[in-house]
């Protein structure tokens, strides 16, 4: 009966999420810290050096921000006498926490002295319908990663319920584990170390949790990166850009957000295609994918179309890893040349055109980390793998978005140049005009007769014989006058 009311009320849950009862995005985030006290937990809260309490205490502090509802519950497993989760802390900051975590024992079932089990899937349910009111939230969780002391028989139908918590319901959108070393010892048990789930419930949950592994927050805390169990089936490759083939004055480098892959053109370039050669990254962190086959295509506001790749599949990539590739890249941005008017426009400014690379893994066939095995073995030595650690047999194919971003960039000096000899010109304008009005003496004949004539630039003067006959016209520009308009039977010229 367990089972079956914990799956209508997730399911309950999940409706909620179809319906739209989310908090608005941007609003402040709640999380809830579920705090394992169950019987596996001894050495963890009885052991006079556990750091145990203190790190639930600074994973709070860490990733909460002012505004933050910040909940902390005990769980183990309900029981008559005994519930679970029970909250011990609420409030729009994390301040509070290490006191109230000092209050917390081990719990115990009803009145007597046996230690109580542990149900992870009630907890999370609870603590999603009546702590988060069905809002989106993280809930995080520090647990040993046993279920029974006494190793009972629900305890393998409990791991399955934990796995489809983890891996199959639509509303939980990311799962991040860490596993931690964590020496202790107790009266009755021993551990080596514990498990840190972080659960995202709903779309805002998700990007407020990325958001905290992006930022490098979750480094202050845990010196190991976070494994990823959800999802699987998205963004799982990385494009690290290295070198650009066969074209002058195209560049390819990431942006800054590590993520954006940042194609740099030079405005004289004329080259239409981008040819990169990159490394494609595996970032199913702790997963090798044994094999998958991979396509993309470059999408614009306007169209998308193919995108080159090569190769077109890859096999036993870890984690953290690179397969080299070539990624041919178009540059269909209109680019007027730099020596145009509407290029000198756009000197030494950038015409930037976002798009996305969507890359696509087909066949894709996941395997855990062997080195990430041998860590779980040393920390949980013994113990089997747990299974929420084993990627689900129906994601066979993952798609991620990469930002991509072409810049033609436009040189300054075309412009410094026009400038230079609109200058020039302008000057010699000035020049002239200041000299306009200066006038020159000229030597003419007229007619065989020496005459004196003053002549400025850009004027005229008529030659007139000695009976008061307009016979010539002297005219001058910006150098020597000519004679002109002679009327026959007369001589006009200018001594030289």
């Amino acid at each position: 009966m367990r089972r079956k009311t914990h799956g209508s009320a997730f399911w309950a849950l999940v409706l909620a999420l179809v319906l739209g009862l989310w908090t608005a995005e941007g609003q402040c985030m709640q999380q809830a810290f579920l705090v394992q006290n169950s019987g596996w937990m001894e050495p963890f809260f009885v052991d006079p050096a556990s750091p145990f309490k203190t790190l639930v205490a600074h994973t709070a502090e860490t990733v909460s921000s002012p505004g933050d509802v910040i909940s902390v519950l005990a769980f183990n497993q309900s029981a008559p006498g005994n519930e679970s989760p029970r909250q011990i802390y609420q409030e729009p900051s994390a301040s509070g926490v290490r006191q109230a975590l000092d209050q917390l024992g081990l719990a115990h079932k009803g009145e007597g002295k046996t230690l109580a089990n542990t149900d992870f899937n009630e907890a999370v349910i609870k603590t999603i319908s009546a702590t988060f009111h069905g809002q989106p939230g993280i809930i995080w969780i520090f647990t040993n990663n046993k279920n029974s002391p006494n190793n009972n028989a629900q305890t393998a139908a409990r791991n399955r319920e934990f796995y489809d918590l983890v891996h199959n319901q639509p509303a939980i959108a990311r799962t991040l584990t860490l596993p931690l070393a964590m020496p202790v010892v107790g009266k009755s048990y021993t551990a080596n170390g514990l498990m840190v789930y972080a659960l995202a419930y709903g779309p805002p949950a998700d990007k407020h949790l990325q958001a905290l592994l992006d930022s490098g927050c979750l480094a202050k805390i845990f010196t190991q990166v976070p494994a990823q169990l959800k999802p699987l089936d998205r963004d799982a490759i990385r494009i690290m850009p290295r070198k650009v083939l066969d074209a002058s004055g195209v560049s390819a480098s990431l942006g800054h957000d590590k993520r954006t892959l940042v194609v740099d053109v030079d405005a004289e370039s004329r080259q239409p295609l981008a040819l990169v050669v990159a490394g494609l990254e595996n970032l199913f962190y702790p997963y090798v994918i044994k094999s998958a086959s991979v396509s993309a295509q470059v999408a614009t506001a306007a169209a998308s179309s193919p995108l080159q790749i090569a190769p077109d599949t890859i096999s036993d990539l870890a984690p953290g890893k690179a397969v080299e590739a070539r990624v041919t890249i178009p540059i269909s941005i209109d680019r007027p040349s730099p020596w145009t008017l509407k290029g000198l426009l756009q000197a030494g400014r950038s015409i930037a055109v976002p798009a996305q690379i969507l890359v696509r893994l087909d066949n894709q066939k996941l395997s855990l980390d062997n080195d990430f095995r041998k860590r779980m073995q040393e920390i949980f030595p013994g113990d089997p793998l747990p299974d929420v650690f084993l990627p689900p047999a129906n994601i066979t194919a993952s798609e991620g978005r990469i930002p991509l971003l072409v810049r033609v960039n436009y040189p300054l000096y075309p412009l410094l140049l026009a400038m230079a000899l609109l200058l020039g010109l302008g000057g010699a304008g000035l020049f002239l005009l200041s000299r306009r009005g200066t006038a020159d003496s000229y030597n003419i004949f007229v007619d065989g007769t020496p005459r004196r004539v003053s002549l400025a630039r850009f004027s005229s003067v008529d030659i007139y014989s000695g009976q008061d006959q307009k016979i010539a016209v002297l005219r001058r520009g910006l150098g020597q006058p000519t004679v002109q308009s002679v009327t026959e039977g007369h001589t006009v010229s200018i001594s030289r």
